[in-house]
C-alpha cells in the first residue's frame, strides 16, 4: 500500500515521487531530471517538447550527502531572504525561512554553500580588485593631508582640559563655535523625486555648514597663533610673577641705565654709556596712546598672526621715530645749521636761555610773594612759594633736558648731573666716553692723545671726573 502513491520514471524506473518533469505534450511520460538531462525518447515522446516541472519541495537542492536535509523549499527562501535583509542579518533570515532553522544553522548553511562551496568558488574570483581611487592631493589641495591632518594638541594639563571641555584626541571643545551649526543639515535626506528648487536649497545649507566649519578651524588657529588659551588660563601672569623672570622687580631683567651706572665697564667698551644697557634692556614701555590705537586697530587681529601685529605696532613706533627726528632737522635748518657737529652748541644755547627765563620767573614769584604783608607774612609767604617752587621743580625736575637726544641713556644718577651742571646729555656722553676711553688705554700701557672738547672748562671736568670716580667708572688714581 506505501507503493501506490509513489511515482516512477518511465525510462529508468528510479522513484520522481518528489521530483519529476512531466511532458506537456505526452500524456504519461514522467522523467527524472537524470533522463530528462540525457534527452531520452520513449515513444512518441521526443526531447524538445514542453515540460514540467512537478515538485513537492521536499528534494534536496545538494543531493543527500548535503548536512541538514535543507529543501528546496528552503533554499528558494534562503535566497530570498539574502536578497531581503541583507548578509549578516542572520536573525531575520531564519524567521523568514521557517520556525525549524535557527540563525546559526541559516549562517553555517549559506557560508558553506554558497561561499565556501562549488557555487561560491564559481562565482565569487579569487581577488577583487581594488576600484576605489585616492583623489587625495599631497601637494597642498583640498582635500591634502596636511589640510585633513589634525592638528597637534594642546599641551595643558588634566584639570586645564576640563576647565576648557577640550578634548585632545580629537581637538575639539565641548562648546564649539555656533554650537547648534549642525542643525542645518541634520535633518536633510535626497530623495528621487526632489525638485530642483528643493536640491538647490538643500545645496545652500550644505554650503553654510561648511562655511561655518571653517569658521570654527579659523578661530582654533587664532586661538593658537596669539596664544589665547595660556591667557585664558592666566599662565602667562605666572610667569611673570615668577622669580627671575626679565622685567621682574629686583631680578636681573629689571637693570637699567641706574644699574649700569653702578657696574663695571665692560672690557674694551669704548661707548659705555650709549650701549652699555642695550643686553639686558627689557621690552620698551608701550605708551597710553599706543595702547588706545591697538585697541582701535584690535578687529586687524583676525587677519595677521601674532608675530606680524608685533611687527606692525614695532614699524609704526619706528615711523613716529623718525618723523620726529625729520621735524627736528627740519627745526635746525631753519635756524641755518647744516651740520651735524652744531647742533650741540646750538642745543646748549638754547637751553641756557630757557634756564635764565625760568630762573627770571621764580625770581619774579619771589619779588611778588615777599612785597605782599609784614616781615612774618612776607617769610611765611616766601617760604610757601619756595616749597612750592621745589614741588614743582619735582614733578619736573629734568624738564629742561628730558625732550633732548640721550636722555634715554642716562641713569638717575648721571640726569640728576647732567640738570645740576646744565649740560645736555649728548656733551655729557662725549666727555664720559673719551674719559673712560682714555682710562683703559692708560691702564693698558698706550698713551692717549684724545683731547676734551673745546666747552668744557675745569670746574666741569672735575665735577665730571669725581662723578665717574664715585660711581666706579675708573679708579681714583687716574681721577
Amino acid at each position: 500500500m506505501a507503493d501506490l502513491g509513489k511515482k516512477y520514471c518511465v525510462n529508468c524506473l528510479s522513484d520522481v515521487t518528489n521530483l519529476r518533469l512531466r511532458c506537456t505534450e505526452c500524456p504519461d511520460i514522467e522523467l527524472c531530471p537524470e533522463c530528462f538531462s540525457a534527452g531520452a525518447e520513449i515513444s512518441n515522446h521526443r526531447r524538445w517538447h514542453g515540460y514540467q516541472l512537478v515538485d513537492g519541495g521536499r528534494f534536496s537542492l545538494w543531493g543527500p550527502e548535503a548536512e541538514g536535509g535543507w529543501t528546496g523549499r528552503e533554499e528558494q527562501s534562503l535566497l530570498d531572504a539574502i536578497e531581503q535583509y541583507g548578509f549578516g542579518n542572520w536573525e531575520d533570515m531564519a524567521a523568514h525561512v521557517g520556525p525549524s532553522r535557527t540563525p546559526q544553522e541559516v549562517m553555517e548553511h549559506y557560508v558553506t554553500m554558497y561561499i565556501h562551496g562549488n557555487l561560491g568558488k564559481a562565482c565569487i574570483p579569487d581577488s577583487i580588485p581594488n576600484r576605489v581611487t585616492d583623489h587625495t592631493c599631497p601637494s597642498g589641495g583640498p582635500l591634502s593631508p596636511s589640510l585633513t591632518t589634525p592638528l597637534p594638541p594642546l599641551d595643558i594639563s588634566l584639570p586645564e582640559q576640563q576647565q576648557l571641555g577640550y578634548m585632545p584626541l580629537r581637538d575639539d571643545y565641548e562648546i564649539e563655535y555656533d554650537q547648534d551649526a549642525e542643525k542645518l543639515i541634520s535633518a536633510l535626506s535626497v530623495n528621487y523625486d526632489d525638485e530642483d528648487v528643493d536640491i538647490d536649497m538643500k545645496r545652500a545649507h550644505v554650503d553654510m555648514y561648511v562655511r561655518k566649519l571653517r569658521e570654527r578651524q579659523r578661530r582654533k588657529n587664532i586661538a593658537r597663533d596669539y596664544s589665547l588659551v595660556p591667557a585664558f588660563l592666566g599662565k602667562d601672569k605666572k610667569d611673570k610673577e615668577k622669580p627671575g623672570s626679565l622685567g621682574a622687580p629686583g631680578t636681573a631683567g629689571g637693570l637699567g641705565a641706574a644699574g649700569l651706572a653702578s657696574g663695571a665697564v665692560g672690557q674694551g667698551s669704548t661707548t659705555a654709556g650709549a650701549s652699555g644697557n642695550a643686553p639686558s634692556t627689557p621690552k620698551r614701555k608701550i605708551t597710553k596712546e599706543e595702547k588706545d590705537l591697538r585697541a582701535r586697530l584690535k578687529s586687524l587681529c583676525q587677519f595677521m598672526v601674532h608675530r606680524e601685529f608685533e611687527d606692525f605696532f614695532e614699524n609704526m613706533h619706528k615711523e613716529r621715530v623718525l618723523r620726529a627726528k625729520v621735524r627736528e632737522l627740519q627745526r635746525y635748518r631753519r635756524n641755518g645749521i647744516t651740520r651735524l657737529d652744531e647742533t650741540v652748541e646750538y642745543e646748549a644755547a638754547r637751553h641756557k636761555r630757557e634756564k635764565r627765563k625760568e630762573n627770571k620767573s621764580v625770581v619774579t614769584s619771589k619779588r611778588g610773594s615777599g612785597g605782599s604783608g609784614g616781615i612774618g607774612s612776607g617769610m611765611g609767604l616766601g617760604m610757601g612759594g619756595v616749597s612750592g617752587i621745589k614741588e614743582e621743580n619735582k614733578d619736573g625736575e629734568f624738564a629742561a633736558i628730558e625732550n633732548l637726544p640721550g636722555f634715554e641713556l642716562l641713569s638717575d644718577r648721571e640726569k640728576v648731573l647732567c640738570n645740576s651742571l646744565n649740560l645736555s646729555p649728548a656733551r655729557y656722553l662725549t666727555v664720559k666716553t673719551i674719559i673712560i676711553k682714555d682710562h683703559l688705554q692708560k691702564r693698558q700701557g698706550i698713551p692717549s692723545k684724545s683731547r676734551l672738547p673745546s666747552y668744557l672748562d675745569k670746574v666741569l671736568k672735575k665735577r665730571i671726573l669725581t662723578f665717574l670716580t664715585e660711581s666706579g667708572w675708573i679708579s681714583r688714581d687716574a681721577s
